[in-house]
């Protein structure tokens, strides 16, 4: 009966925890110290690494179909009124937190991350499929530095296992996405520390061979330096030989042999045509040394004059912004937008303070009303993108800081605006367009006319001076060769 008392003993005034789809409510008292009826024994691990742990035959049984047939008459060992059970494969550091899954259905990741690896194969094994998903749901919420240690440990992992190799793509796609932030507290190359510094080689590797790693150019290769002095602690400080207004390193040629050595796996895949010539002669110029002689000399030609024929690769921009009208320069400018802010915009991922993420596009999800509604509401701040089907490519758009909802009202704010721009962002040509009558800033219509007031009505297709500064485009009505809608949410 201990099982029908362990799912009935929850307090609903304990706060519950919300994991994916799942409500989970903690136990009002800690349900395995409660009880002393123990009829199972079992003997985890082996040699000086053995314990006994003591739990409830029918427990075991109703939380995983391991322990039920484990535990049937025809397989288990009893000594009277005792299951005696051994399970030699597993640590008793990793049962426990098992048997604490298993009584109470909640366990801490981030005090537990070491244990990962093994607590997934270990649920897999016992046919504890309630853990794995638990793992799944809550991997996110492990601390970034123990998110880094976690792909460090997967990738040490030599046991193939498909668990692990489910979880090590979606936290290797998780670190990818969210570099930036990770890494975020690595400013300057003569900042103290970064998570950077903690990756292990393959792991780095893995990161930066990606076209989606986010993070701008100039900081993969500054913080790759200084990950390479961390590797290398015997040779001389990076930060108290190098000045940055020197023309080079004051280090002797050992020393960048020893360097070379360390990040030239890893230079083939920095594109370096692409950082911004400033920060290359600022950042990367004074350590020309630690470059092939001919990328050298390619990088400095290319950046006189890009039409000069080279040698070296040159690779595509990463792909910051999963977009097929917009690029990096819209995103800044954008943001800027959202700010308020007046000058000379950021052209850094580390000063970034908003996720774009995609919505809808509307040559993938479709130009109708429905797609929008079903993937559009109640996702907060948006952002709408319009590519125009015109001779100029021109893009116009707008942003709602509140919600769609298909209300079927008038939305009041003063944060809203609309614009227009070309595909390559020049300020002769762009169009910032502000609020002035906040009352009719966005009309949550729950038809066609959903828009930004009637100065644009997205699926009517129709540009009507009214409610905003400045009319974007000059006619009233516009074709659309595509769309996309962008959840806008503040780091």
């Amino acid at each position: 009966m201990l099982l029908y008392k362990l799912l009935n003993n929850f307090d609903e005034n304990v706060p519950t925890k919300i994991v994916g789809r799942r409500k989970l409510r903690t136990s009002k008292r800690p349900l395995y110290d409660d009880y002393d009826d123990y009829d199972v024994y079992i003997q985890i691990g082996e040699g000086n690494d053995l314990e006994i742990f003591k739990a409830h035959s029918d427990v075991l049984r109703g939380r995983s179909a391991y322990f039920d047939t484990a535990l049937s008459p025809n397989w288990a060992k009893k000594e009277g009124n005792v299951f005696i059970f051994k399970k030699p494969n597993i640590r008793p550091d990793v049962f426990r937190i098992i048997l604490l899954f298993i009584y109470n259905t909640v366990i801490d990741l981030d005090e537990n991350a070491k244990d990962i690896c093994e607590l997934l194969i270990a649920a897999d094994e016992i046919n504890l499929n309630e853990l794995i998903e638990y793992i799944h749901e809550n991997i996110s919420d492990l601390s970034y530095k123990n998110m880094i240690s976690f792909f460090n440990a997967l990738n040490n992992f030599t046991m193939y296992h498909q668990e692990i190799e489910n979880i090590k793509e979606y936290v290797k796609k998780y670190i990818i996405k969210n570099a930036f932030r990770i890494f975020n507290n690595f400013d300057s190359l003569h900042s103290n520390y970064s998570l950077f510094l903690e990756l292990e080689n393959d792991c780095l590797l893995s990161l930066i061979q990606n076209d989606d790693f986010r993070m701008d150019e100039i900081e993969i290769w500054n913080n790759l330096i200084k990950w390479a002095i961390a590797k290398n602690p015997t040779v001389s400080s990076y930060i108290s030989i190098w000045n940055s207004k020197a023309s080079t390193p004051i280090w002797n040629s050992k020393e960048i042999e020893i360097f070379k050595k360390t990040i030239q796996q890893f230079i083939p895949h920095i594109r370096f045509f692409q950082i911004p010539p400033d920060d290359y002669y600022d950042n990367v110029h004074p350590l020309s040394a630690l470059l092939p002689e001919k990328l050298e000399k390619d990088i400095n030609l290319y950046f006189i004059d890009p039409e000069i024929p080279i040698s070296s690769k040159i690779s595509q921009p990463r792909i910051l912004i999963d977009s097929l009208i917009i690029k990096m320069d819209h995103i800044y400018q954008i943001a800027h937008w959202i700010d308020d802010k007046l000058g000379k915009k950021s052209h850094s991922l580390k000063n970034l303070q908003y996720d774009f993420n995609l919505l809808l596009r509307g040559s993938r999800d479709g130009f109708g009303l429905e797609p929008f509604k079903e993937k559009c509401y109640n996702k907060g701040a948006t952002i709408v993108i319009i590519k125009l089907k015109d001779k100029d490519g021109r893009i116009i758009g707008g942003y709602n800081p509140l919600n769609w909802s298909g209300s079927d009202d008038y939305l009041s704010t003063y944060g809203s605006f609309i614009f227009s721009f070309q595909s390559i962002i020049d300020s002769s040509t762009t169009i910032l367009s502000r609020i002035r009558n906040e009352r009719s800033a966005i009309y949550d219509s729950k038809d066609d006319k959903l828009g930004f007031g009637r100065d644009l009505r997205i699926f009517n297709r129709t540009c009507v001076f009214t409610n905003y500064e400045r009319k974007i485009i000059t006619p009233r009505t516009f074709n659309v060769e595509d769309y996309e809608v962008f959840e806008v949410e503040r780091i």
